[in-house]
């Protein structure tokens, strides 16, 4: 064999390879931003996931608050005496449900609202009397 022909069969199996080599390097570069592409979207779906879990968990307690507040308020209005530190976990309520509410004007509160007032009016009203309900053990 002459030197031209070992030199064109060189080039043509380099060639070959080194035409194979980028072509590999290409597939994984897509296949990378492919991946990459899945992670980023999964990584939004579960954001959006956890946003709305945490604005179910929100609404869930402003629920719960409510129903604190309207059995509560059933309490009183049925002449049960209760201590001062049970009025302040039903006026912590209060600040929660307020609070969500204030925060979703979409949220049906009208539910509460006169319960609340008479729980502020009956708390009130022992404050200045100084009478609370006594736990006797």
């Amino acid at each position: 064999m002459t030197t031209e022909v070992i030199a064109a069969v060189l080039i043509a199996i380099l060639g070959s390879k080194l035409w194979d080599f980028v072509i590999s390097r290409f597939k994984r570069k897509d296949e990378k931003e492919d991946k990459q592409d899945r992670v980023l979207k999964t990584l939004s779906d579960i954001k959006r996931d956890i946003t709305t879990i945490s604005s179910k968990v929100d609404e869930n307690a402003a629920i719960l608050a409510r129903t604190h507040i309207l059995r509560f308020n059933d309490e009183l209005i049925n002449g049960i005496e209760h201590t001062q530190e049970y009025f302040r976990q039903q006026l912590q309520d209060i600040d929660t449900y307020e609070e969500y509410c204030n925060k979703h004007p979409g949220f049906k509160n009208t539910y509460a609202t006169m319960a609340i007032s008479n729980i502020k009016d009956v708390y009130s009203n022992l404050l200045k009397k100084g009478v609370f309900s006594v736990r006797e053990d």
